[in-house]
C-alpha cells in the first residue's frame, strides 16, 4: 500500500520554478522583516521564524533539484 502511495504522489509532483521563486521570495521578505524587530521571548517570533527559514530552506532546495533536473 505505500508502494502505491508513494508512487502516486511521486508522479503527481511536478513544481514549478516560478511558485518556487515566489515563495522564496516571499519567505525571504518575511524572515527579514521579522528579523529587524527581534524578540526571542515570544514563542510566537521563534515560530515564524523557524518557518521562514524552513521554507527558504525548502524552496531553495526544490529550486536548485529542478534546476539541475532540467540540464
Amino acid at each position: 500500500m505505500s508502494k502505491n502511495v508513494r508512487k502516486s504522489l511521486a508522479d503527481r509532483y511536478n513544481p514549478s520554478i516560478q511558485s518556487t521563486m515566489i515563495v522564496l521570495l516571499g519567505s525571504s521578505v518575511s524572515l527579514f522583516l521579522l528579523l529587524n524587530n527581534p524578540d526571542f521571548t515570544n514563542p510566537y517570533y521563534r515560530f515564524g521564524v523557524g518557518v521562514m527559514s524552513f521554507a527558504i530552506v525548502f524552496a531553495a532546495l526544490v529550486l536548485v533539484s529542478e534546476l539541475l533536473k532540467r540540464r
